[in-house]
């Protein structure tokens, strides 16, 4: 091997190691300023209506990653954000809107919290509102159903008339994950009105 061939591949080694080291020193600061709410708004398009409706909510101030947490070790989060990334860019070139991109994000299950995760917070002596029986004289089903058992109204384990599977996803099957209200049609996602006669 000549001289000139061995210098091209040292050089090519040191600059590989360079990035390679750079990278282990700057990805721990890159993850920790995107796992900061407001960098996500900031950063990505698709996220700036869901940080919009969290300062709105009753959770505002609770860090997404308090609720979304990250079901992969640090460095397959990196590569999944890097999807994330390839997968919007695909998005924009196709020519869809950055709603249409956030819609897709928030598909149900997995994007929402898992049951686990609320029950965090919303369980036992941490519950700030431990309510037993649910009524809302605001939505018509309650004017024939008076009241539902919060403990006993598994959706997890409803099957019916075209009803998703929320199990595992109980809360968010019926709450919104930021502003945390039912509303008229969360009832009739799994309880169409044209099969009450």
């Amino acid at each position: 091997m000549e001289r000139g061939e061995k210098v091209i591949i040292a050089l090519v080694i040191v600059v590989f190691i360079g990035v390679l080291v750079g990278a282990a020193g700057v990805m721990p600061v890159m993850m920790e300023e995107m796992e900061k709410p407001e960098n996500c708004a900031k950063n990505c398009h698709e996220m700036e209506p869901f940080y919009i409706s969290l300062e709105g909510s009753v959770h505002k101030g609770i860090d997404c990653h308090d609720c979304h947490k990250p079901h992969e070790p640090k460095m397959l989060e990196m590569v999944m954000v890097m999807g994330h990334a390839l997968h919007h860019t695909a998005g924009m070139i196709e020519g869809k809107s950055f709603e249409e991109m956030a819609e897709e994000i928030e598909e149900k299950p997995p994007a929402s919290p898992k049951t686990e995760v609320c029950e965090e917070c919303h369980n036992g002596t941490k519950a700030k509102v431990a309510l037993k029986e649910i009524s809302d004289p605001t939505i018509s089903c309650f004017k024939c159903h008076r009241t539902i058992d919060h403990a006993t109204h598994k959706v997890g384990e409803y099957r019916a008339y075209e009803s998703p599977d929320y199990s595992g996803y109980e809360c968010v099957a019926c709450h919104n994950d930021h502003d945390v209200d039912v509303k008229e049609e969360t009832c009739t996602i799994c309880h169409p009105p044209e099969k009450h006669s």
